[in-house]
């Protein structure tokens, strides 16, 4: 199978950092109700046998290069646990991943009497929503295996249809992309919590709350008012009167595409207005009609990733967005809760967010441990949850009040933000300099002059100062 092009970025990464768990991705089914075990796990090898990816393995060349092989698919998993903490331990441990090995898996698995199955894959080969059609066909097979009359094999979609319905790549229209990246980079911008960004972590800090929003499920705009309010969240507490986010967008627009289990997605940026008397619905209402037009800019071949090297801000700031938002409305199936538990590659912070039963919405943080502490990110999530519980629930009043971000008296514009004389101290101190070896001049451009500081130290240094400042030796 030849990559699309929402794939060739996750290769690219793979080959970067060969068996990263960051490019994983993991859902978990569960249920307390009566199983039977050896259907389920018939159910769950037919599915697999259906679904084409499940055929694929990722090969590392001699070149370094990353590219998809045939592989058989993978046995089904069997394991049992009799306590929670066991449970928890194997899902957290390492998933091997032998070259050549298929890349997507299924595990059936019992923990005292409850039982679960946990669907693993390579994010270069399935996203959140293919992650789902495989789980909702082990759940459309399962029954009829119970009964005793297994469905017939049929292909889940077709890849080669996919493929087809690809358009050429073409340049992103910057004309249009502006809207949502227009002053980015500017000095005193901030668009983010952080001042920089970082190489993907291999585990990220995670941080996980639930609500209860009565009647929450029988509204179709809630999904799309949840990331308005993310967006709400931030502005309000970066105390600007706009949010620059990312928005996870599974790009399913043709029948094919939306049958087929495949990683066929991408992170679009955007930009929401925030004012005093905005509300849930109205910025859930700009967040469609946004999401609707990009996704017809994508499907026409444009790639908001190459705006990175297309935009003068992104060379300055290294981003075009801050926290990025993952609705996932569609993993919701009766008699089963759900469970996330990796997201593939956290170059900041994700929102992760989705249906649990009845009333019960998940938002869990995942955050970059270079760039958080274990307490702010915690404080952020609890902070998101407690506006999404308001707001999800009155989504026709204004949103509730956010308190802003404490601000420090000296700190200093830098493209794309703010940062204080002690922050860029610190962050040179956690990377080996002390106060003799750096000066830091304040007019702009501002600068970090290193002195007396041998060659090989720059990447260090660059590595944690905000790209919009400057780095200098004497």
């Amino acid at each position: 199978m030849q990559p699309l092009p929402s794939q060739l970025a996750m290769l690219r990464l793979e080959a970067q950092n060969p068996g990263s768990a960051a490019l994983r991705i993991e859902a978990a089914w569960r249920t307390s109700e009566r199983v039977d075990e050896h259907a389920l796990v018939r159910a769950a090898a037919g599915a697999l046998d259906e679904t084409e990816v499940a055929g694929l393995g990722a090969r590392h060349g001699a070149d370094g290069v990353v590219g998809f092989v045939p592989a058989p698919r993978s046995a089904i998993d069997v394991r049992a646990f009799d306590t929670e903490s066991e449970y928890r331990a194997w899902r957290a441990a390492p998933v091997p991943s032998p070259d050549g090995a298929a890349l997507v898996g299924i595990a059936v698995v019992r923990v005292g009497t409850d039982h679960v199955f946990v669907v693993r894959a390579h994010h270069a080969v399935l996203d959140g929503y293919g992650l789902e059609l495989l789980a909702r066909r082990v759940l459309q097979r399962y029954p009829r295996e119970v009964a005793g009359l297994p469905l017939p094999h049929v292909g889940l979609g077709s890849l080669e249809e996919v493929a087809a319905q690809v358009a050429p790549a073409r340049l992103p229209d910057l004309t249009f992309w502006s809207g949502a990246t227009d002053g980015v980079g500017q000095p005193g911008r901030e668009i983010a919590f952080t001042p920089r960004a970082a190489p993907q972590a291999e585990r990220p800090l995670l941080y996980r709350e639930s609500i209860r929003v009565p009647g929450l499920h029988d509204r179709a705009a809630w999904p799309s008012e949840a990331v308005g309010t993310v967006g709400a969240y931030t502005a309000r507490y970066l105390g600007t009167t706009d949010a620059r986010i990312g928005v996870v967008l599974a790009l399913r627009r043709t029948p094919a595409q939306r049958a087929t289990p495949v990683q066929w997605m991408a992170v679009v940026p955007m930009r929401l207005e925030v004012l005093a008397d905005s509300t849930p619905a109205a910025l859930g209402g700009r967040v469609n009609r946004w999401l609707t037009a990009a996704g017809k800019r994508v499907a026409d071949g444009e790639r908001p990733e190459e705006l990175l090297t297309a935009l003068p801000a992104a060379w300055r700031t290294g981003r075009l967005y801050g926290p990025a938002v993952n609705v996932l409305p569609y993993v919701r199936h009766e008699g089963w809760t759900v469970d996330v538990g990796a997201w593939g590659p956290v170059e900041d912070c994700l929102f992760n967010i989705w249906p649990g039963p009845d009333d019960e919405l998940v938002v869990e943080g995942a955050f970059h441990p270079e760039l958080y502490t274990p307490e702010r990110a915690r404080g952020h999530v609890e902070a998101l949850t407690a506006l999404l519980t308001v707001s999800l629930a009155s989504p026709f009043h204004p949103f509730a009040t956010i308190p802003k971000k404490p601000i420090a008296a000296d700190r200093i514009a830098v493209p794309g933000g703010w940062i204080s004389p002690a922050e860029l101290q610190g962050a040179l101190a956690s990377a080996g300099f002390t106060s003799h070896e750096t000066e830091l001049l304040t007019t702009e451009p501002v600068t970090v002059v290193l002195r007396g500081v041998a060659p090989h130290r720059l990447l260090a240094a660059r590595a944690v100062l905000p790209p919009g400042v400057r780095l200098r030796v004497r």
